[in-house]
């Protein structure tokens, strides 16, 4: 669905709390109020594509230039040196599924793949290779996307010099107007696009088509999805082809978007000598799309959906038309109030499912707007294994009981204390946003109609709106979200059971007549984690100035790494490393690694506060915790600002030293076990998740993901032995990296993990180290419950560990790559076996002589056969004969381009530094990388190939449909 909301919420693994969305506004708004109301421009799409701020009356972002040519494309040019020297390009063409005729259906998604097979300029199978040797992986860097309304093009440049912006350019100008679309090169793509038709084939996305057919009847979205259908994906004539093309790929519907570290009049000249010469193929109107009228359901809908291998879920939707307008300040205002609704709501049903009592696992509700089809309101329950009909009537329940009294004034400060922290937040790393995003976020807004503003001018326009956000204003507006048509409730999963239409409709009259008293309030306790005793002594500091960092040894045995940095303001990263990990466990033991994993430790809270006070007790605040049990440590990880980064430490060590491992927070997570292994076991990737890790490990019970049994015999107990003897037993490494000084990092481990007691390693049992690739079994077949044309085939072959060797290591990296080329080329564009064959090499950093080199593909099962004789006929090539220059380049340039600009960022550093104060090799080994890749010659690749692509040693996973598994 797209979004038409002013802020999306949101949680990632570095910052928990609230994040923005590029499009908000000026406080401006407020000091208007008392001139008539702004008229709402709806979006004309019988003129092409403009900018929201042309009809609106918000300002955009003064930083940006928006221009238009006279053929009536529109572009968007932005200076941003974050990640220094790059640069990101995107072709947006305002034309997607839904545009399609009855005999078009895939063809949007089609032509985006024949974007890269030809055109006036380039040969067939060259534009890949152009990009390579400018540093663009394919994938990563190169890539479109089709959804039901929009077609996007995206280059990340790696760099943005002058040559490498205008090929950039001259290869979207190529895809724009001088595609050849030649019936040879559609043919070969077919098998391509239907192998991706096949990867996509889930019960999950049957079960969404069914539910939108259901919702939408009579409107294009009901029956347009991107990827079409089978039958006109091998039938369709070049004729379609070229008929779409010419109607939807013309300059008027089309937007560019440059943001990068260049001269924005320079920039602006490239992008007027490539494209004013662009004109329709077809002259005349734009084509108009009937996307079907939208039709009023009247009274509550109820349906099911059952297929094996679905997840068992619920949905209440709530519909009206949609309004195809262009944002102004009103309309930005009812949408923030809108989302501060439904982000209570949120809070409460988050709250409520942290209960053990609770019949869902979990519940939400969100609001959007599906472009040319409706105006939607939806609640979405995942209940607890059996537990569905009382899961329904306990989440709508909630949901009604918010819909007649409303909120409370503490959920509302709390909520609004979240968005500030957010909108701030943003503000003070205005400076350094990362270009990547930046790009997809101006194409994002043109998409929604939206006025593109920066960060300083959403801050301005939260302080603004804030005081006018009254309770009464909130819980006035409560009861329109759900009073669109309806409601459609909806019932998915493998077996129905007992809860069928009848009992579902007779819940739903049920909790619909049922008397329901106002939510109490919720008490807030005081953080308590502030005071954990003396520090220790620094001992050792020593600076390694080549690197950037300063390394400090405290008397208590606590070690740290500082990284003073500006790539991106305001911006901290924490990690803390316990030695230990994998290798500090005994296989013979069977710990349940996986399922400590999964647990974490956020929902156990703390000794003092659950997860719900900790929440309310830091409410408005930055802070991050992840967990992770690696192979040779186990690590906490945290993200936060400046203002925060007190509170960040905090928090780190308090789930270090008290964490409470409660037996509900378990007990909650194995609810969605069932649902998990369900949809796992449906489909070749997720039978390939279950099953290779602990293959590739010669089933040492550490790797992989146990069997459903052994998940829920798992105890609470078990957890918490398994976590307490990494977090409160072994040695801890901390590493800082971001804005922040040494003296201020000093100051915040002294007030936390220098007042830990000495630790001393733990010693490894006998057979940690024993992980061992393995050399016999080497044909395995799993099945899986999909589709009977779906299947999924892996080889791998044995290498070595890393530090035996890093430059070998180095130089399988580039192996790998190679043979991604070689399988592109070969298994995807000639042979149209599978839609994304890969390569990749692992190399262990704790396990002695451990490493593969591995080869997949999702591949009809009649097809592993030919694409194993692909690969052993790639593989005798390279050793039989060296690579050439060029294979070489493009292989390596994108790696070595892209480990440049890793270097100036957090992310990068904060994944490196942890552990190199306990093993010094890794300070090595970064210094290390980028000779070591520049001075593999193809001769070491070849010999590399020789030595390691031994087809004997080959191991080969299949994953079948069951029928054909035997």
């Amino acid at each position: 669905m797209s979004r038409k909301t002013l802020i999306s919420t949101f949680a990632t693994r570095a910052f928990v709390v609230v994040a923005l969305a590029t499009t908000a506004l000026t406080p401006l708004s407020l000091v208007r109020a008392a001139e008539p109301a702004f008229q709402v421009r709806t979006i004309d799409t019988a003129k092409g594509v403009d900018f929201a701020h042309n009809h609106s009356d918000i300002p955009p972002d003064p930083a940006v230039r928006f221009g238009k040519l006279p053929n009536g494309m529109t572009y968007v040019i932005m200076k941003n040196a974050t990640p220094p020297g790059t640069g990101s390009l995107r072709l947006r063409f305002n034309a997607g599924s839904m545009m399609e005729s009855d005999k078009q259906l895939g063809l949007a998604h089609f032509l985006e793949h024949m974007a890269f097979n030809g055109s006036k300029n380039v040969p067939e199978g060259e534009m890949i290779k152009i990009l390579q040797r400018h540093g663009l992986e394919f994938g990563p860097d190169t890539n479109a996307y089709t959804n039901f309304d929009e077609t996007v093009y995206q280059l990340d440049l790696p760099k943005a010099a002058a040559e490498d912006i205008d090929t950039g350019l001259f290869l979207l100008r190529e895809a724009a107007g001088n595609l050849l679309i030649e019936t040879k090169a559609v043919d070969d793509e077919r098998g391509v696009i239907l192998g991706e038709e096949r990867a996509r084939a889930t019960p999950a996305m049957n079960n969404y088509k069914k539910w939108s057919s259901t919702t939408f009847p009579g409107q294009k979205y009901a029956d347009r999805f991107p990827i079409g259908t089978p039958e006109i994906i091998k039938t369709a004539p070049r004729e379609s082809f070229v008929d779409y093309y010419n109607a939807f790929y013309r300059p008027e519907q089309a937007t560019l978007v440059a943001v990068g570290d260049f001269d924005v009049d320079a920039v602006e000249a490239r992008i007027k000598a490539k494209f004013s010469d662009w004109t329709p193929a077809v002259p005349g109107a734009i084509r108009l799309t009937d996307f079907g009228a939208y039709k009023p359901k009247g009274v509550v809908t109820v349906d099911t959906y059952s297929e094996p291998g679905l997840r068992d879920g619920m949905t209440m939707t709530w519909a009206k038309p949609t309004r195809e307008t262009y944002q102004t300040w009103g309309s930005a205002s009812d949408d923030f109030i809108d989302m501060v609704r439904t982000a209570i709501l949120n809070e409460r049903f988050e709250r409520q499912a942290k209960l053990p009592q609770t019949a869902f696992a979990a519940a939400g509700v969100g609001h959007d707007d599906m472009k040319y089809t409706a105006e939607v309101t939806q609640l979405s329950v995942t209940p607890k294994p059996g537990q569905a009909e009382a899961a329904f009537e306990q989440a709508y329940s909630l949901l009604r009981q918010f819909e007649l009294y409303g909120a409370s004034q503490p959920e509302l400060d709390r909520v609004l204390a979240n968005f500030d922290a957010g909108f701030k937040s943003a503000m003070q790393g205005a400076a350094t946003r990362n270009t990547r995003d930046l790009a997809d976020a101006i194409a994002g807004s043109i998409h929604e109609g939206q006025v593109f503003t920066s960060p300083q001018q959403d801050y301005g326009f939260f302080l603004g709106l804030k005081p006018k956000i009254t309770l009464a204003l909130v819980n006035a507006g409560v009861a329109p979200l759900f009073a669109g048509d309806g409601p459609v409730i909806w019932r998915s999963a493998e077996t129905l059971g007992d809860f069928d239409k009848a009992a579902i409709t007779a819940s739903y009259e049920k909790v619909k007549a049922a008397q329901f008293q106002a939510a109490a309030a919720d008490a807030t306790k005081p953080w308590p984690y502030t005071d954990f005793g003396t520090p220790a002594a620094i001992v050792k500091r020593e600076e390694i100035a080549d690197l950037g960092i300063v390394q400090l040894t405290y008397a208590n045995g606590v070690k740290a790494t500082l990284k003073s940095t500006k790539f991106k303001e305001d911006e901290i990263g924490i990690s803390i490393r316990f030695a230990g990990g994998l290798d500090s466990l005994s296989p013979a033991a069977r710990p349940p690694v996986f399922q400590a994993s999964a647990h974490g430790l956020s929902e156990g809270g703390l000794g003092q506060l659950t997860a719900t006070e900790i929440k309310d007790s830091l409410n408005g605040r930055i802070y991050g915790i992840d967990f992770d049990i690696g192979e040779d440590s186990t690590t906490l990880r945290g993200g936060t600002t400046r203002e925060d980064f007190a509170l960040q430490m905090q928090v780190l060590m308090a789930f270090t030293t008290d964490s409470a491992y409660r037996a509900d927070a378990w007990e909650r997570l194995k609810a969605f076990v069932p649902n998990y292994y369900t949809s796992l076991a449906s489909t070749p990737g997720g039978v390939f998740q279950m099953n290779a890790d602990r293959v590739l490990h010669s089933n040492d019970s550490r790797f992989g993901i146990p069997s459903q049994t052994d998940f829920l015999a798992t105890t609470n107990d078990q957890i918490r032995a398994l976590i307490d003897t990494q977090l409160k037993s072994q040695p801890v490494e901390i590493t800082i990296v971001g804005d922040v000084t040494e003296d201020q990092a000093k100051a915040q481990i002294a007030a936390t993990f220098a007042t830990l007691k000495p630790r001393t390693a733990l010693p490894e049992p006998t057979d940690s180290d024993t992980v061992k690739f393995p050399a016999t079994g080497l044909n395995q077949v799993f099945q899986h419950g999909g589709r009977e044309d779906q299947g999924l085939t892996y080889f791998a072959f044995p290498t070595g560990d890393f530090f035996a060797d890093t430059k070998r290591a180095r130089g399988l990296e580039v192996l790998a790559d190679v043979l991604s080329l070689r399988l592109t080329d070969e298994v995807r564009e000639k042979q149209a076996l599978a839609y994304s064959p890969n390569a990749s090499s692992f190399a262990s950093n704790a396990f002695t002589g451990y490493g593969y080199v591995s080869i997949a593909a999702e591949v009809k099962p009649e097809d592993s056969q030919p694409f194993a004789e692909a690969l052993k006929t790639i593989v005798t090539d390279i050793k039989a004969n060296p690579i050439g220059e060029d294979e070489l380049l493009r292989a390596r340039k994108p790696v070595l381009d892209r480990l440049e600009n890793q270097w100036k960022t957090n992310g990068y550093w904060s994944q490196v530094l942890p552990g190199t104060m306990s093993d010094p090799r890794r300070l090595e080994a970064i210094r290390s990388r980028r000779n070591q890749l520049m001075t593999t010659s193809a001769a070491d690749l070849q010999k590399l190939a020789v030595t390691y692509l031994d087809l004997s040693k080959m191991l080969t996973i299949q994953v079948k449909p069951a029928a054909k598994a035997q």
